[in-house]
């Protein structure tokens, strides 16, 4: 009961940041790169987070922030997840020369630093939202795919798999029928989590300037406030606001994958007589 409770909250929360970036060009009362104020302005009935540095307003600019945020989360990890299910579910159920070759490959490419390869990719060549989407997505398939492919091995000895072949049923249909609807749990849990990382991660980027200086979300109103001083003026409405927003769609992510671990591992059911996220 406690975790479906906890699904329902979490859902409710991220549902709630998704219709904020959604209507952000109607709910915002400014436009995010508009002046309308004189600079380091206080919070005010007309500003209701105060003014940066440029005499912008804080409010509008977290509403619209909100966008790329979310866009770092979801877009790498559909990315990620799409790729990564595919070629962890092709080599774990074919076996084989294809999954040693694939392996190995994978392997090679994991023993690259990804943070450091990432921010060589993101200051030579000055990407916008979507490539460094991509960049993170690519990068971040290798380790979905290994995490796959141990769940599509153990499903491939499963008797029904056995059975499937014995009647004759192509490859691409066994994968497709059965090892990929048997991984589809642990691959939901690894995209609420990837989705989790992904958005840190771009927001990391922001804040260390290496985004896209035209992009507005919440690292890189972070990273405008530590340059214009705002830490050290103690402008704590422009610097809260944004972590406490990535505080909360973190915190509804982390959820959401803890109240469906019973869904993924059924030695947890025993806390619930049928556990289901739907219900």
């Amino acid at each position: 009961m406690c975790r479906k409770k906890t699904f329902s909250a979490a859902l409710a929360l991220l549902f709630f940041y998704l219709l904020l970036a959604l209507f952000a060009p109607w709910a915002a009362p400014y436009d995010p790169t508009e002046i309308n104020g004189n600079p380091c302005r206080a919070p005010d009935s007309e500003h209701l987070l105060g003014t940066n540095d440029f005499g912008q307003d804080i409010f509008s600019r977290l509403l619209w922030g909100s966008r790329a945020t979310l866009l770092f989360g979801f877009l790498g990890t559909f990315i990620s997840t799409g790729l990564g299910t595919g070629l962890g579910v092709l080599t774990g159920y074919l076996g084989g020369r294809t999954d040693r070759f694939i392996s190995g490959c994978m392997d090679v490419l994991m023993s690259i630093p990804q943070l450091p390869l990432l921010l060589v990719l993101s200051i030579y060549l000055k990407p916008g939202l979507y490539l460094i989407c991509i960049f993170m997505g690519l990068l971040g398939s290798l380790q979905q795919a290994r995490i796959i492919r141990a769940k599509a091995l153990s499903v491939s000895t499963e008797n029904f798999v056995y059975a499937a072949k014995a009647l004759g049923l192509s490859d691409f249909h066994i994968m497709g029928r059965y090892i990929l609807p048997s991984v589809f749990p642990l691959t939901l849990v690894k995209f609420l989590f990837g989705a989790q990382h992904y958005m840190l991660l771009g927001v990391g980027l922001s804040f260390l300037g290496i985004g896209d200086p035209k992009l507005v979300d919440w690292g890189q109103m972070l990273h405008q406030a530590y340059s214009a001083g705002g830490f050290a003026l103690g402008m704590w409405n422009w610097i809260f606001p944004p972590c406490f927003a990535m505080i909360g769609l973190s915190l509804s992510l982390s959820l959401l994958g803890y109240s469906l671990e019973p869904w993924l591992s059924p030695q947890l059911r025993h806390e619930g007589k049928s556990f289901s996220p739907l219900f």
